[in-house]
């Protein structure tokens, strides 16, 4: 899956993803429609894995990155994951709680 997302996406993932959890019924709503959309789809050589919709972003306004939207049956609709080329967490000196703008591209 590493080679999809450096072709389809150019990113080169840190591993792990930044999991968040959207509060604000806004910004949910916002999520909710973006999944609606055509996102760049990344299969998994092993089947045993799942499909993704991912869509590019650009996180706090400095760190480009892409939402990963697993396709899993119930995957919880408020819940967004973040990948990047680096530690989004050391990139943008993150805590535990701190609020993020995440802008597609």
């Amino acid at each position: 899956m590493k080679k999809q997302f450096i072709e389809k996406l150019s990113i080169d993932p840190y591993p792990g993803t930044l999991n968040l959890q959207i509060v604000d019924p806004e910004s949910l709503q916002t999520f909710i429609e973006l999944k609606t959309k055509k996102g760049i789809e990344i299969t998994p050589d092993d089947p045993s894995f799942c499909s993704a919709q991912c869509y590019q972003v650009l996180i706090n306004g400095q760190l480009k990155g892409a939402i990963v939207f697993p396709l899993v049956k119930d995957y919880p609709e408020n819940k967004m994951e973040l990948i990047a080329s680096q530690n989004i967490k050391e990139a943008l000196s993150l805590n535990t709680g701190d609020l993020l703008e995440v802008e597609t591209l």
